[in-house]
C-alpha cells in the first residue's frame, strides 16, 4: 500500500481542544471549513470563496497571489478566530518528483542538493526558490518528494500571523490525498502495485506505485473526457516504464467532481467527496 505522506515543518503547538480550520487554497476557490473536535469531528462553519483568475498583472510564479489576499480578509472574521488552522495547497502551487536511491550520498546535505538537483532538471532555475521535502522511505527504494514556492510558505506564515494564529500543518494537496486513500482503504486488500490518480481543479496527476516503491508521477491538463483520456495515460505510463499494468487497480481521488470513474477492464477505486460537499475537507484526518 501507499507509504504515509508527510507535514511541512511544524511550528507552534497544537491545542487538542481548538476547533480545526481546514483550508484549501486552489487558483480559482479558497475554501475554508471549521470543525469542532471531539469523538466526531463536526463542521460548523464553511466557505468557498471564488477568486479572479486572469491573473494578467501577476508574475507566472506567483498567481497564488489571489488566494493569499482572500485569505487575509477571510482570517479577520470573527468566525474563523480561535481555531487551529491546517492548509493544503492545491498541486497547481506544488510541485513533485520522483527521487532515485543514491548509494554515493553520504550525508543530508549531499541528500538534500541532489534532490534540489532532480528538481532543478526537471523544472529549471524556478526550483531554486522552492521549499523541498521528500517522504521517508526504505533503504534502496526512490522517494516521492514535494516542493512549494518559498514564497507562497511565507506568504501562508505572515497571514496567520497577523491574525494572531499558529500555522502547523501545511501540505501539498497530492499528500493529503495519499494519506486519505490510505485511511480509506486500510481495510481493502489491495495488489502490492496499483495506479494512483488525482484529479483536482481540471489538473490530473497519475503515478505508479509497484512493488512498495513509487515508479512513476506525471502532472497533465484534464481533458473533457477523463476516462478516455486516463485510458491512454495509463497505457502510455506503462509503456515507458516497460512493465504490465492493466491488472493494477487504479485508485481515483477527486476533489470536486462526484462522478464515478469506470475504465473498462480495469478494477476502480472511486474516492470522492460527498454528496453534499464539494471540496472534500470533510475527508481530511
Amino acid at each position: 500500500m501507499l507509504p504515509r505522506s508527510f507535514n511541512w515543518p511544524p511550528s507552534g503547538w497544537e491545542l487538542p481542544w481548538r476547533d480545526e480550520l481546514r483550508i484549501l487554497i486552489q487558483p480559482h476557490k479558497l475554501s475554508l471549513l471549521r470543525v469542532k473536535r471531539g469523538i466526531r469531528h463536526q463542521p460548523v462553519a464553511k466557505e468557498d470563496i471564488l477568486l479572479e483568475t486572469s491573473g494578467a498583472s501577476l508574475p507566472s510564479s506567483e498567481f497564488w497571489q489571489p488566494a493569499i489576499s482572500s485569505l487575509h480578509q477571510q482570517l479577520q472574521t470573527r468566525q474563523w478566530h480561535g481555531c487551529q488552522p491546517r492548509v493544503v495547497v492545491s498541486n497547481h502551487f506544488a510541485h513533485y518528483a520522483i527521487v532515485p536511491w543514491n548509494t554515493a550520498l553520504s550525508n543530508r546535505q549531499e541528500q538534500n542538493a541532489f534532490v534540489r538537483h532532480c528538481f532543478t532538471q526537471a523544472y529549471g532555475d524556478f526550483a531554486r526558490g522552492w521549499d523541498i521535502r521528500t517522504t521517508p522511505v526504505p533503504y534502496g527504494h526512490p522517494a516521492l518528494a514535494s516542493a512549494i514556492d518559498d514564497k507562497l510558505l511565507q506568504a501562508l506564515r505572515e497571514e496567520f500571523r497577523l491574525a494572531g494564529m499558529s500555522v502547523r500543518h501545511i501540505n501539498p494537496h497530492l499528500m493529503v490525498a495519499i494519506n486519505v486513500v490510505r485511511h480509506r482503504l486500510a481495510r481493502t486488500p489491495l495488489l502490492n502495485s496499483l495506479n494512483l490518480v488525482m484529479l483536482e481543479n481540471d489538473r490530473l496527476i497519475v503515478s505508479l506505485f509497484h512493488q512498495g516503491q513509487w515508479l512513476s508521477l506525471q502532472s497533465y491538463a484534464a481533458e473533457s473526457d477523463i476516462e478516455d483520456q486516463l485510458q491512454a495515460l495509463l497505457e502510455r505510463e506503462s509503456i515507458i516504464a516497460g512493465i504490465d499494468t492493466s491488472q493494477w487497480p487504479v485508485i481515483f481521488y477527486a476533489t470536486e467532481t462526484l462522478e464515478e470513474l469506470n475504465l473498462p477492464g480495469r478494477k476502480v477505486y472511486n474516492i470522492l467527496p460527498h454528496a453534499q460537499h464539494h471540496h472534500g475537507l470533510e475527508a481530511w484526518h
